[in-house]
């Protein structure tokens, strides 16, 4: 059997000391192979049998290398092969292609794979087998089985062959082994067990791809597997160690060009590995195992050396600048090694200019990253960090793959202090990873561009509240959704590097540099309010009216639950505002006219101790953009389309309890007439218990009684009220409906001046403006109280006459000379004059305070409404011109009245004269009843004189 450990020891005697007879020991041992049969009585004949492949590239090495000439080996029967590379050698026929396969179903338990169509099936062509390839003449070239559960040893040969005929053991040559037309091979991906006997393979004279990755393999890794192989995929098994690469496999050794042994537990010096690496090998990765020591200090020329990775390993010391042999390398990865580089990052590295891939994180390496960096034009990866590198990144690190190809900037956990460059958020797509350095220490903040990732595609400090404050990230976002660019006024807007808080109409706290104040009213914002704005949560005070921002109130604005202020005036905001402004308990003044807003939530209303009517502004006047207007209950102040405005407060009526001008006319009415019922009343019960009217002696009655007659044909002259003080019911009936048409005219009138702002039949003149460059409402009327005094002046000049004649009219109702049914007629005509001329004068004075913004309005105003009071006097003027006997009853001339006027004083006179008679022949009586109690006095005297008399006339006789 052959001795790996006789193959180094004769191999290294050949190579050392170009020992020609020790060459062909090594050749012995390092390409023989073994063949053994049971003879009849028994026994056991073994022999040596080498395998033409490795000896024939065995050979043609010690001749190139030493010119010493290797004698031809004995195969089979002492049949010695002149040629030992020919292709003639051990060629299989197709029946042991089949049968091999057969074998190599048997030996991975074929009947449980993935996938077996066609295996074991005789009407079936091998060459048509699943994972199975075949060249035109029929030889298998091609195994792909990748992922198909195949379980047991590695095939290279199966299992021995007991031949019962013959009572003997026989070797089996079926399996990989002699494939011997086998181009690529992939048993990747399944369960594969045990070590790997790799000198039969070596015969696979043309196999180019070997792939067994991802299975359960052990032992030690043969790279060079067969002369002409290409692809060595070794990687995610369990192997321990890696023979190093043979120079005398001269074939496998100039064309192999990619090798994986990867995630392997391989524990073994990395300059044995490495020593002897083949020089036109692409691709080298080794990451993942246990390698440990240094990297060897100089390698030959690897002019074709692609991909280096020897990741996550032990290798130490310092990282050698063998480098600069690597002319086309473009992946370096020696990242992550448990004991670590140590010292600088050699400065040749920097003059790779095709490096696609550096990576050498996780070690201890020191000094600073140069400005020679920006050399790496078509860099992807750069990964420095866990290290201990320090000092100011340079700006260069902007100039990595052409700032457009780096995906990956790898700076984090080392000593980088200094400001971080502006460059860096310039590498569009990249990564870039700067954590755990000290950069707080010297640094404010980061370039403003690489905290918000405009370019970069991300930047692992951006949540770093003090190197990428949210606030300036917020603004910024701001900024552009508002087409900052377009701004009138955007000073220090975006520098990478000023503080938010020195932006144009930013104002920060003084503690901890948070935005408390945004004011850029009147500067050209246009384009839409971005969600952002939610994250200025210690903002007070938010000013943006006056400009041209669309789209929605965004609902993040109900986060900035400290806001007091916020005016979003005179823009293009549409849709509904957020209910979370509704939860803002401190805000002290909310403005939003003149925009498009269909949708008010239930806000609570304000305290406008402050601003007092401009606390709350809305558009939920008329006349209205939208067919419905915007209903917002607690608004302090509605705006209609043409951007005037009325205060929503409650009217001196509606601060007494009283919802509306109707229902308090109603109750105002209805206590005058019960005043004047009472009035008349104890009018009537006064003069009856003085019984006034049967005893007139003073000229004051004389005087009043003239009066009542002149009020009485006074007032109901040319007026339909005169009908009251008649009998006719058409009469009456035309001065109740006049009476109607001048209520519903003035309801009319009363309705309209209803502060009902969200109605479109209200009168109400809205007088106020909320200017642009202002938050203080104003009221632009040019009503002063000259204009009041004058109204109140024609109010009293044009319904005094018809009021005065009312209350004499209930007055002389109450005269206990009249009828009952006279009393009656005058009351009521008496009181509907007064309340209709009441009525009036208040319509008049309730629509003019809707209504009137000057002085001249006012009084015309009240002329439009006055007119009504003459309804009755126009209508009774119709009626004579159609019939002149319906107004009969007060065709009286002034002559006619004059003579009924001198008939009543000179019946009043005779009166006065029969009153006098009375009163004189009265005194008379008065006279003769004293006279006569004189006379009855002086008769007892006269009679007490007589007694006396004689009383004393009888004692003189005595």
């Amino acid at each position: 059997l052959y001795d790996e450990c006789k193959c180094n020891y004769w191999l290294s005697l050949c190579e050392d000391r170009q020992i020609g007879e020790a060459c062909d020991y090594a050749s012995d041992y390092c390409c023989g192979d073994k063949s053994f049969v049971f003879n009849d009585d028994g026994s056991q004949d073994f022999f040596f049998v080498n395998s033409p492949q490795c000896y024939c590239d065995f050979s043609k090495y010690v001749e190139n290398e030493f010119g010493h000439k290797m004698s031809s080996k004995a195969i089979i029967d002492d049949y010695e092969y002149s040629n030992p590379c020919g292709r003639d050698i051990w060629k299989s026929s197709f029946d042991e292609e089949k049968e091999s396969l057969e074998a190599i179903y048997n030996a991975t338990n074929g009947q449980n794979w993935r996938s077996n169509d066609g295996w074991r099936d005789e009407t079936v062509d091998h060459c048509q087998w699943y994972g199975i390839s075949c060249d035109d003449e029929g030889h298998v070239t091609g195994i792909d089985l990748r992922d198909n559960n195949l379980v047991g040893q590695f095939p290279v040969y199966t299992h021995d062959v007991y031949s019962e005929e013959e009572l003997h053991w026989e070797f089996s040559k079926y399996g990989l082994a002699n494939l011997y037309e086998l181009q690529t091979l992939d048993l990747a991906e399944n369960t594969l067990t045990g070590a790997i006997e790799y000198r039969p393979l070596y015969n696979l004279r043309v196999l180019t791809y070997f792939d067994v990755s991802g299975n359960q393999l052990s032992g030690e890794v043969e790279t060079l597997v067969a002369p002409l192989l290409k692809y060595a995929d070794f990687s995610n098994n369990g192997f321990t160690s890696m023979r190093r690469f043979e120079k005398y496999k001269v074939r496998s050794f100039q064309t192999l060009r990619y090798c994986d042994v990867s995630n392997n537990a391989v524990q073994q010096d990395a300059i044995d590995i490495l020593e002897m690496i083949p020089p036109n090998i692409e691709e080298f990765i080794a990451s993942n195992n246990q390698i440990y020591g240094r990297l060897p200090a100089s390698l030959d020329n690897l002019s074709m050396l692609r991909q280096f990775e020897m990741a996550s390993n032990a290798l130490s010391e310092i990282l050698p600048g063998f480098i600069e042999s690597f002319a086309t390398l473009q992946e370096l990865d020696l990242s992550n090694q448990t004991n670590g580089f140590t010292g600088p990052i050699p400065e040749n590295l920097w003059r790779h200019l095709s490096l696609k891939i550096l990576n050498l994180a996780g070690s201890m390496l020191t000094g600073t990253v140069p400005s020679l960096v920006g050399n790496l034009a078509v860099l992807e990866v750069l990964d420095l960090s866990s290290n201990l590198l320090k000092g100011s990144l340079p700006s260069e690190l902007g100039l990595l793959g052409g700032g457009a190809s780096l995906k990956r900037l790898g700076l984090s956990n080392n000593a980088f202090t200094g400001v971080i460059p502006v460059q860096v958020g310039q590498l569009r797509g990249a990564s870039i990873l700067l954590k755990d350095n000290r950069f707080h220490n010297t640094s404010t903040t980061a370039p403003l561009s690489l905290c918000l990732e405009r370019e970069v595609k991300e930047f692992d400090l951006a949540d770093d509240t003090t190197l990428c404050p949210p606030e300036r990230n917020a603004l910024s976002d701001f900024y552009d959704s508002t087409n900052g660019a377009e701004w009138t006024n955007g000073s220090l807007w975006l520098d990478e590097y000023v503080s938010h808080c020195d932006w144009k109409g930013v104002t920060c706290d003084d503690d901890m540099n948070h935005v408390a104040k945004l004011n850029l009213t009147n500067n050209g914002l246009s384009g839409r309010l971005s969600e952002s704005i939610g994250k200025l949560t210690f903002m007070k005070e938010l000013d943006l009216s006056d400009n041209n921002i669309k789209g929605y109130i965004p609902i993040e604005l109900g986060k900035l639950s400290n806001l007091m202020y916020l005016r979003l005036s005179y823009n293009a905001f549409t849709g509904a505002v957020p209910d979370g402004l509704a939860e803002m308990k401190g805000l002290q003044l909310l403005q939003l006219q003149s925009n498009r807003i269909t949708g008010m939530p239930t806000i609570p209303r304000l305290n406008d101790n402050i601003h007092g009517r401009s606390t709350f502004v809305a558009d939920c006047g008329v006349p209205s953009d939208f067919d419905e207007t915007l209903e917002c209950d607690n608004c302090t102040m509605c705006c209609n389309v043409d951007d005037n405005c009325y205060p929503q407060e409650e009217t001196n009526i509606q601060k007494l309890g009283v919802k509306s001008y109707e229902i308090f006319a109603a109750v105002l009415f209805t206590c005058f007439i019960a005043l004047c019922c009472m009035v008349a009343l104890l009018l009537y019960m006064t003069a009856r218990r003085k019984k006034i009217g049967n005893s007139l002696t003073s000229e004051m009655e004389t005087r009043i009684k003239e009066n009542d007659v002149y009020a009485l044909s006074k007032i109901g002259k040319d007026s339909v009220y005169s009908y009251f003080v008649t009998d006719k019911l058409f009469g009456w009936f035309l001065a109740l409906a006049t009476i109607g048409i001048q209520v519903g005219i003035l309801v009319f009138f009363m309705k309209s001046a209803e502060a009902n702002l969200q109605n479109d039949r209200t009168a109400v003149e809205f007088t106020w403006q909320c200017p642009r460059d202002t938050d203080s409402c104003k009221n632009k009327s040019k009503l002063s109280d000259f204009g009041w005094i004058c109204f109140g002046f024609m109010i009293c000049a044009h319904l005094a006459t018809d009021f005065i004649g009312g209350s004499k009219l209930i007055y002389h109702s109450a005269k206990i000379t009249h009828s009952f049914k006279s009393r009656i007629r005058y009351f009521f005509g008496g009181t509907c004059l007064c309340s209709i001329t009441l009525f009036a004068a208040y319509v008049s004075t309730v629509y003019n305070m809707a209504i009137a913004t000057s002085n001249i309005q006012i009084i015309s105003t009240a002329v439009v409404v006055l007119f009504v009071t003459e309804i009755d006097r126009w209508i009774f003027s119709i009626l004579g011109a159609i019939n002149e006997d319906w107004t009969a009853h007060a065709a009286l001339s002034e002559d006619e009245m004059k003579e009924q006027i001198t008939s009543q004083q000179e019946e009043v006179r005779n009166l006065r004269k029969i009153l006098e008679m009375i009163q004189e022949s009265q005194v008379q009586r008065e006279e003769i009843t004293s006279q006569q109690k004189e006379i009855k006095q002086l008769s007892e005297i006269v009679e007490k004189i007589q007694v006396l008399y004689a009383s004393a006339h009888s004692e003189d006789v005595y």
